[in-house]
């Protein structure tokens, strides 16, 4: 029976209720979360694919140095699928805390499993302020627009297991002025659709390359933020092969390419080191080193927006370019 009337405090609190006419043109809530009565909505992105990480312990200094990265592989997991960024302010006179916890009441009513909860300074060993950092800044969908405030904040990650993908969520509460403020990231997993860009074989590079001195190649492929190939890459690299095999005196720039996604430096080196992967695993193949140069170009020369997914995704590549 308390976990009825908790329920039911819970959803009074945390509701789906008409939007406030100050919300953010085109915004609105997620269903699976909700917003806290009385707050107002002033952000609001989504994206159809993108691939993220759920933070699942304490940020660590020397984990950040391991990775160059604030939300690493030793302290997430990794999500993709479509993401929603909201974020909500006020109302005026409710603590965070008491903020946070109704959303926590939610979202259990709901199904979620509860992954990671965290309090001020104990969410990084830094007094708590690279959390705020690293959803400010490191997440795909741009910064939250939100305050650094590690004294108030609280930090929620959850998952709800579900048939047809499950769904991740994050939910950051702190304190600006006085008022609460909620930021909130959800992933619903789900397969990224397939079979959108051919698979190039030996004789097509031959084509490709006679007739414009490049051939793109998207079945190469690498984890997300990753430079190790994929074992689902060797059918292309088996092409490859075919393809220098056929034709001995041909030289070829091995070019990695990326999207926009991160900072530009950090694209260049990333793609270098992709590049880097692909030679030593045609060398291993049996190719000579002498006929193959890594460069690393990376968001430096689109062939397709950058502003969804569909377009990084044709950007995310290897090329092969014909040396002279």
């Amino acid at each position: 029976m308390l976990k009825m009337i908790l329920i039911c405090i819970s959803s009074i609190l945390v509701t789906l209720g008409s939007a406030s006419a100050k919300d953010v043109a085109g915004g609105e809530d997620y269903p699976l979360v909700g917003r806290y009565d009385g707050s107002v909505m002033t952000l609001y992105k989504v994206s159809d694919y993108e691939e993220q990480r759920i933070l699942t312990k304490p940020i660590t200094s020397a984990d950040r140095r391991a990775t160059g990265k604030r939300v690493n592989e030793k302290n997430s997991v990794a999500a993709a699928g479509r993401s929603i960024r909201i974020r909500y302010e006020g109302p005026d006179g409710r603590s965070p805390l008491e903020v946070a916890r109704n959303f926590q009441s939610e979202i259990k009513a709901k199904g979620f499993e509860l992954l990671f909860e965290c309090r001020g300074a104990d969410c990084s060993d830094l007094g708590g302020s690279e959390l705020y950092f690293a959803l400010h800044d490191e997440s795909p969908l741009g910064n939250g627009d939100i305050h650094s405030n590690p004294g108030s904040q609280i930090f929620t990650s959850a998952k709800l297991a579900r048939a047809e993908g499950d769904v991740y969520v994050t939910i950051y509460v702190g304190e600006f002025k006085k008022a609460p403020e909620v930021l909130i990231d959800v992933v619903e997993t789900a397969p990224m659709d397939t079979d959108k860009i051919v698979f190039v074989d030996a004789a097509q590079m031959q084509k490709d390359i006679t007739a414009y001195g490049r051939v793109a190649l998207y079945g190469i492929l690498f984890d997300f933020d990753q430079a190790t190939i994929r074992p689902d890459s060797q059918p292309t690299l088996d092409e490859i092969v075919k393809f220098l095999g056929s034709n001995p005196d041909v030289k070829v720039i091995v070019a990695g390419h990326t999207d926009w996604k991160g900072g530009f430096d950090y694209n260049i080196e990333l793609s270098k080191r992709r590049a880097d992967a692909v030679v030593s695993a045609l060398t291993g193949l049996g190719i000579s080193t002498s006929r193959l140069r890594a460069f690393g170009a990376g968001p430096a020369a689109p062939v397709a927006s950058n502003e969804n997914e569909a377009g990084r995704a044709k950007n995310r590549r290897v090329e092969l370019v014909k040396a002279e």
